[in-house]
């Protein structure tokens, strides 16, 4: 199994050159940033490339967020969203991580469903023509947070153009039964972010989300409520190759450093995996 961490651990974006030193580091195998800083990174001497080399673990995926169906800015995100792929690739990734756009106050219509994964199946073939795979990512407070709105964009994506890359916590917290939703899945899902949950998504009078961890709710992996070892096991079950990337949402009110928290999380899954993983340290 191939186990990486995100960068967002260290901030939006925070310090990228940190984050993936202390990922590499911890002995995790890959990285995950952004797509908008590869090409932000690129533009400065010898680009993102240099990050790529001089830490020794690939970034293997990239996270891409439009919101795909505006008629004003479709065109313009489609372009920049080709231009990230296309960086994705010059680097070696692996998986363009694809979410959807914020939230309505009554969800979807049918039709706005049907727009979006227009966009989706397009950005994904441009994909598969350059050797990258792509995943949907369901997220709280987008269009694709509940159940039902994760079969009804999966129901009309095409599957040779477009996986699934589910966030454990994020679908747990967004109401569903993550083992059920990866299980009824697995032959779909292309990518994975692997987070942890503590059970609660309470709102202030104001309708802003209460953090009671510090980390907008999420835990270092092994941490929360979720059923990590199950989880791990509907992949391994049948030899899932992709990358498997932990994440964990930072805050200025973050209870322990980054690297701290990173580091619980790669502790607990060496003692779960073991030798299931060539880790690097």
């Amino acid at each position: 199994m191939k186990v990486g961490h995100t960068g967002i651990t260290w901030g939006i974006p925070g310090d990228v050159e940190q984050a993936y030193r202390e990922t590499a580091e911890l002995g995790y195998l890959g990285f995950e940033t952004f797509a908008q800083t590869i090409l932000t990174w690129n533009a400065q001497p010898g680009g993102y490339r240099a990050l790529v080399e001089r830490y020794g673990i690939p970034t293997g995926a990239a996270y891409c967020h439009k919101t795909w169906i505006d008629p004003q800015t479709a065109a313009e995100e489609m372009a920049a969203a080709r231009r990230e792929a296309a960086a994705l690739q010059a680097i070696g990734g692996q998986t363009l991580v694809l979410q959807a756009g914020r939230r309505l106050p009554d969800g979807y219509s049918g039709e706005q469903f049907r727009a979006l994964a227009t966009a989706l199946n397009e950005i994904g073939r441009y994909c598969r023509d350059l050797g990258l795979a792509t995943g949907l990512h369901p997220h709280t407070g987008t269009a694709i947070e509940t159940r039902a709105e994760i079969d009804a964009i999966l129901g009309l994506l095409d599957p040779s153009c477009v996986g699934f890359a589910p966030d454990t916590g994020q679908i747990a917290k967004g109401g569903s039964d993550i083992l059920e939703v990866m299980r009824t899945y697995r032959q779909r899902i292309t990518h994975v972010h692997l987070k942890d949950w503590n059970g609660t998504y309470d709102h202030d009078a104001d309708g802003k989300e209460i953090d009671r961890s510090g980390y907008v709710n999420y835990e270092p992996v092994g941490s929360g409520i979720l059923p990590m070892p199950a989880i791990l096991d509907i992949l391994l079950e049948d030899g899932f190759d992709g990358w498997v990337n932990v994440e964990l949402d930072g805050t200025r009110r973050a209870p322990r450093p980054p690297r701290e928290a990173a580091a619980m999380s790669r502790r607990y899954l060496g003692d779960i995996l073991g030798d299931r993983v060539a880790w690097r340290a």
